[in-house]
């Protein structure tokens, strides 16, 4: 079945004519993730292949926002990677955003593509909201907690405790306090807490793209980390009927399969 799924996926972007709409592209990593995640995941040899070159992944140095490999030429259409503070809060985190995607713009000169994993995509959303210094078209989440996850509330409140240990089973990674404004930001939305304030703010008329987990099909491929009705921005106060809502059944994790979503959104 994952086979014909992937079969049907690859034949959709090949025989049906389209449009090309992404140029550059930028993968925002969630918690506990790095940069190199779509890369050792499946996702950008999938972009590769349907005519995405690979501009590197981008660090943070004392002299700013570095890449590690950057293309001798110019290409039409290319994807990025970053390295964020990843247990920082996510205002914090994005700063750094700003840093890159300000890097990025001034090689490209042309409006970017967030596409957001997890955590990524709150960050990707904070960023909108706040800075915005550089033209963006599109803000693509993956498996994004929009309005919370009840693994936030439970890592939040196990700071110090035995809890911590059911934190990690949730997908919070090896435990430790260091990161217990991340996951008050993350926590479910209600008035005082990040999210609420996020999901109010005004945000900029460009694409949205929802992808989310939904499982109905496939119950063993459940997304432990995010619920379902978290991860589709139509459900927040600011963008209600603004997103587009396109699903793949997996866990929370990135996948191949991801890849071939996203070639397909990326163009049309």
């Amino acid at each position: 079945m994952k086979i014909r799924h992937l079969i049907i996926l690859a034949a959709s972007i090949l025989l049906f004519p389209a449009t090309l709409w992404a140029q550059t592209v930028v993968l925002v990593h969630g918690f506990q993730g790095n940069g190199m995640d779509c890369r050792k995941q499946g996702v950008t040899p999938v972009l590769q292949q349907y005519g995405w070159v690979d501009g590197g992944n981008i660090v943070m140095t004392q002299e700013g926002a570095y890449n590690l490999s950057t293309p001798a030429a110019k290409p039409e259409r290319i994807f990025y990677t970053v390295e964020l503070p990843l247990r920082a809060p996510i205002m914090q985190q994005t700063y750094w955003l700003n840093t890159y995607l300000q890097h990025i713009h001034a090689q490209r000169q042309e409006p970017l593509t967030l596409v957001g994993h997890s955590a990524g995509g709150i960050v990707s959303r904070a960023w909108l909201v706040s800075a915005n210094s550089v033209p963006v078209d599109a803000l693509v989440t993956v498996a994004t907690p929009h309005v919370g996850t009840p693994s936030a509330d439970l890592a939040s409140l196990a700071t110090d405790t035995p809890m911590g240990f059911f934190a990690e089973m949730m997908g919070f990674g090896k435990w430790s306090g260091d990161a217990d404004d991340l996951y008050d930001d993350l926590r479910v939305e209600q008035p005082g807490r990040f999210l609420y304030w996020l999901n109010h703010q005004p945000h900029p008329p460009i694409r949205y793209v929802s992808v989310v987990r939904d499982n109905q099909i496939r119950p063993d491929r459940f997304d432990f980390v995010v619920p379902t009705y978290s991860q589709d921005m139509n459900n927040t106060f600011a963008l209600r009927g603004k997103s587009e809502y396109w699903t793949v059944p997996r866990s929370h994790f990135l996948s191949i399969r991801d890849g071939y979503v996203l070639a397909r959104i990326l163009t049309r």
